[in-house]
């Protein structure tokens, strides 16, 4: 098969996932093929928007947001609403619940980077401490949306992480729960028993178990889960003992890993059909009860565009980050602290014109026989280490970053953070990562900062 019909064969891929990435809080680009946006931009068309504009794009980039072109990378602010209305009132979500709730459930920045071909997703634990945009204040970040809206949610989380903020994207509960039945359930690995009472979440197996609508809510949303302690008898409520620490980054990785397997799910359901794309759209974009909302400046056209730049997609591809946080307890309240210092590698990608999170490929040149110590310095760096091994030879004397013609400014980013300046190579083509690294004799460490050349 050519390397130009595979380009447009994963370029549909991405197109048609789009609308379950919706679904998932993931609504970043283009609905369909062909054939399926036909079908399903005119339900696109009558999502509800809302005035965030002069909101967006607050820090790092002077670009109108709505005027940013389709090979641009763009950050989405993806947010889940504690909001029930829509649900059925016998459903488990609806237990002691105020149906006018709107505390943020779920913060996720997405970074979307045509270029490169890259998706990576940020959970910002809904406990951060954050100071709240115009107020003079600090409160957890769940809390701005409703102290001022969404526009005060974008500006807290913009202006905190020093991070542009170009799109928003909201979601309530009914439309969760819409794509997992649209799906026909959502199939997780299931480690161990698992059992959250005040949410009814209860599976007693472990193993791949398809969760279905309900299930699938409570699991992504459980902060407090219960599991089974070993020989314990699931109808013994002493024998459910506390899993895991209980905070919100046991949460957010759940939340990352259910959002990886939708997509999946949807590719096995046939979502690249023109008509299985339309069933979903449908079921999605419910006129009568609206689930998505999204901002006021982006169109159809952007989005299709962004789709139609991609060249290639897969769902396993997908980079997900968590910030470093700590925990504290400021007036009473358990809230998390981040750690600036290292939290700086995850944010500088996410920051307009970044190229930290470059991926590489790791070879070792030399007798030592490991480059584990290169590899953690790297990541602590913010660089991707995508996969490792050795070079074709070990009497490497001089470090050197190999690359093809597109990836020069990766090459000159890595460069720039090694100690000892490395040598160059210009190479064809490298599949799989962005950039090689090869481990030379002279290899001396990764600094916290790149020099102002990387000669």
């Amino acid at each position: 098969m050519s390397r130009g019909r595979r380009r447009r064969e994963r370029k549909r891929t991405w197109r048609q996932l789009l609308v379950v990435l919706a679904g998932l809080l993931v609504f970043v680009a283009a609905v369909g093929g062909a054939a399926g946006l036909g079908m399903v931009k005119s339900q696109v068309s009558q999502i509800p928007r809302v005035s965030v504009g002069l909101s967006l794009d607050l820090v790092g980039t002077s670009v109108d947001p709505s005027a940013v072109g389709p090979t641009e990378a763009l950050n989405f602010l993806l947010v889940g609403i504690d909001n029930a209305a829509g649900i059925d009132p016998d459903s488990p979500i609806q237990i002691d619940r105020d149906v006018n709730t709107l505390l943020t459930d779920s913060v996720i920045l997405v970074r979307i980077d045509p270029d490169a071909d890259r998706v990576a997703m940020l959970s910002i634990p809904r406990d951060l401490w954050v100071p709240i945009a115009g107020k003079g204040w600090s409160e957890r970040v769940n809390t701005a949306r409703g102290i001022g809206g969404p526009g005060t949610l974008i500006e807290t989380v913009s202006e905190f992480l020093g991070v542009p903020v170009h799109h928003y994207v909201e979601i309530n509960f009914a439309g969760f729960l819409r794509i997992v039945n649209a799906v026909d359930g959502v199939p997780v690995e299931i480690a161990q028993p698992i059992r959250d009472d005040s949410l009814g979440l209860r599976i007693e197996q472990s193993g791949v178990i398809t969760l279905d609508p309900d299930t699938a809510l409570a699991y992504v949303r459980t902060r407090r889960p219960l599991t089974l302690k070993e020989g314990g008898n699931p109808a013994n409520d002493d024998d459910w003992v506390r899993l895991g620490v209980w905070n919100d980054l046991e949460r957010n990785q759940r939340q990352q890993e259910f959002m990886v397997a939708t997509l999946k799910r949807a590719v096995e359901k046939g979502i690249r059909n023109p008509l299985t794309l339309r069933r979903v759209a449908n079921e999605l974009l419910d006129d009568d009860n609206p689930s998505i909302t999204l901002d006021d400046l982006i169109t159809v056209g952007q989005l299709v565009d962004l789709g139609d730049e991609f060249r290639s997609f897969q769902v396993d591809q997908i980079e997900r980050y968590r910030l470093p946080v700590v925990d504290a307890t400021i007036d009473g309240k358990q809230v998390l602290l981040l750690l600036e210092e290292e939290a700086q590698p995850v944010l500088e990608f996410f920051q307009a014109g970044s190229l930290a999170g470059v991926r590489v490929r790791l070879l070792n040149g030399t007798t030592s026989g490991t480059v584990a110590g290169v590899e953690a310095a790297l990541e602590r760096a913010g660089f991707s280490v995508v996969d490792r091994g050795n070079a074709d030879r070990f009497d490497v004397a001089r470090t050197t970053v190999r690359y093809s013609e597109s990836a020069a400014n990766e090459a000159d980013t890595l460069a720039r953070y090694l100690d000892s300046p490395p040598l160059l190579e210009l190479v064809a083509e490298i599949e799989g990562a962005d950039v090689e690294l090869v481990v030379g004799a002279d290899y001396s460490g990764v600094a916290e900062s790149p020099r102002d050349s990387a000669s």
